[in-house]
């Protein structure tokens, strides 16, 4: 058997709603919540380009090992006008924790390479030109931006699993 095969399909890169991070911290479980508004972005890929639509969601659960666990949802809109849901889960963590700790307390400048961090995206639309997008298993890996650039939330470059 061989192995699946990767094919790019889209990048997104969000904005965020400037002052919008709010914690709630101490969960009975251990760890905490955040929720960071989504204010936009943009997203491209072969055949498809558009924007994302104000009032998405990033709520992920900062778990007591520094791990992130992502919980997002937001929705893209194609030139077309065609609306597309996305549902991002996934795991954030550092291969070396101490980087987590340093970007997270004094948030200090980490890069793609610091960090495993992954989604596994679904996608619901009614258009038939992009059903593909709800019948399919798609991994994404997603960067954060340079610290310079404020307000800029991650981009993600997802794959569909063939």
């Amino acid at each position: 058997m061989n192995p699946p095969e990767l094919e790019h399909v889209m990048t997104v890169t969000l904005t965020m709603v400037p002052g919008s991070l709010r914690r709630i911290e101490g969960l009975p479980g251990g760890g905490d919540r955040w929720s960071i508004n989504v204010a936009g972005g943009v997203f491209e890929g072969p055949g498809m380009r558009g924007k994302v639509l104000p009032g998405g969601i990033e709520n992920p659960h900062l778990r007591p090992d520094g791990s992130l666990m992502i919980n997002a949802r937001w929705l893209l809109e194609e030139e077309d006008g065609t609306v597309i849901y996305v549902r991002n889960r996934g795991i954030r963590r550092a291969y070396d924790p101490a980087k987590m700790t340093a970007w997270m307390t004094r948030s200090e400048p980490v890069t793609a390479d610091d960090f495993y961090f992954r989604v596994v995206p679904t996608f619901e639309t009614a258009s038939p030109r992009f059903h593909w997008l709800t019948e399919n298993i798609f991994v994404g890996r997603l960067e954060d931006p340079p610290a310079a650039q404020e307000n800029q939330g991650p981009t993600m470059s997802y794959f569909l699993v063939h």
